[in-house]
C-alpha cells in the first residue's frame, strides 16, 4: 500500500490523460445505470471515473469510491468534479466491500492485483444482487501482429504495479493475466446479458454482466 501512497500524485496525472476518456465512458455505459441509482467503484484510486458515473446517476443518485490507500482518496477529494453531493469515498479493502447494497459495481485495473480475484468478484455480485450489473476493465497483452514491442511495455506496467515481487517481468505479467482471467470467468459464471469489448489495439478489455 505504501507504493501506491508514494505514487498517488503520478497516478492522478496519468489518469487524466485525454485519451483515456473514451474508455471511462464505455466502462460507465456498460453498467446501464439509471438516475437515482447507487454505483460503487472498487479500487477507485483518485476518482477519475467518478464524473462519468455521477453524470449517469444524476443528483438523486450516489457514487461510492472504495480504495485501500488514503493518499489516493485524498487526491480524489482535491478535484471539484469528483466531489460533492452524492459522492462518497471509503478507505477500505475492495475485496471485502463495506457496502451492503448497490445497483452496479465498477472495477478498473484492480482485479489483476488481488490474490483471490474470483472471491472479490463474488463479493461484488453479492453486493448488487440479482439484476445489478458488474463491469471489469483491465489491461491485457494484445495478440495483434504488431503488438510485440508494446507487450514489453505492458510487462513493465505490471512490474510497476507489483512492487516487491521477485518474479521476472514476464512471469509477473503471466500471473497478472491469470488473475484477470479468473475474475472474468467468475463474472461469466455469475451473470447473464454479458458483453465484452476491447480498446487500445486490444490492450484493454471490458467485461460486464447482469447478476442472475
Amino acid at each position: 500500500m505504501s507504493f501506491y501512497a508514494r505514487w498517488a500524485a503520478v497516478y492522478d496525472r496519468v489518469s487524466r490523460l485525454p485519451g483515456l476518456r473514451s474508455w471511462r465512458t464505455s466502462a460507465a455505459d456498460a453498467l446501464a445505470v439509471d438516475a437515482g441509482d447507487t454505483v460503487v467503484e472498487m479500487g477507485c484510486g483518485t476518482g477519475a471515473n467518478v464524473p462519468e458515473l455521477r453524470e449517469r446517476v444524476g443528483p438523486m443518485g450516489r457514487v461510492v469510491g472504495v480504495d485501500l490507500t488514503r493518499e489516493m482518496l485524498d487526491r480524489a477529494r482535491t478535484h471539484s468534479t469528483r466531489t460533492g453531493s452524492g459522492v462518497h469515498y471509503l478507505q477500505a479493502d475492495a475485496t471485502r466491500p463495506p457496502v451492503e447494497s448497490a445497483d452496479a459495481v465498477l472495477a478498473t485495473f484492480v482485479v489483476g492485483l488481488f490474490p483471490d480475484p474470483a472471491a472479490a468478484v463474488d463479493a461484488w455480485c453479492d453486493c448488487v444482487g440479482p439484476g445489478g450489473r458488474v463491469a471489469l476493465l483491465n489491461f491485457q497483452r494484445s495478440d495483434h501482429a504488431l503488438a510485440v514491442p508494446l507487450n514489453l511495455v505492458f510487462e513493465g506496467f505490471v512490474r510497476l504495479s507489483s512492487p516487491g515481487s521477485r518474479l521476472s517481468a514476464g512471469s509477473q505479467a503471466d500471473a497478472f493475466e491469470r488473475r484477470v482471467a479468473a475474475a472474468r470467468r467468475r463474472l461469466i459464471e455469475r451473470t447473464v446479458d454479458r458483453r465484452y469489448r476491447t480498446f487500445g489495439g486490444g490492450y484493454l478489455g471490458l467485461v460486464s454482466g447482469r447478476v442472475c
